[in-house]
């Protein structure tokens, strides 16, 4: 049992302070760089599907998706219009990346 006047352990999770305008700037165009290219690279692997009905293309695609484009929409969409707190947007992007990781691994190793 800990004395009554330990202070209690607190870990931060989230950085409170912005930033300079120029900082919010360059993370926010790193979102949507990192997204569009996401999108880009998955389009061209759902093109490839569609050319040659493969289906490991398809997860391919679908993972890159998961992976890239939507934990960013869902970062900076949870934390600007919703209250919820920062360890649930985290806990939420992390799983889109994992069920991302899980796909393209599935379009890897898959049996098709």
């Amino acid at each position: 049992m800990s004395p009554p006047h330990a202070p209690a352990l607190q870990i931060a999770l989230q950085v409170t302070e912005t930033g300079s305008d120029t900082q919010v700037a360059l993370v926010f165009a790193s979102f949507v760089a990192s997204a569009l290219l996401g999108l880009f690279i998955a389009r061209k692997a759902y093109q490839g599907y569609r050319r040659n009905e493969s289906s490991p293309m398809l997860f391919l695609a679908i993972g890159i998706v998961l992976l890239t484009a939507v934990p960013a929409v869902f970062s900076f969409g949870l934390s600007t219009f919703t209250s919820l707190p920062g360890s649930a947007v985290v806990i939420v992007t992390n799983l889109t990346e994992l069920a991302g990781l899980v796909a393209i691994a599935y379009s890897l190793y898959g049996r098709f």
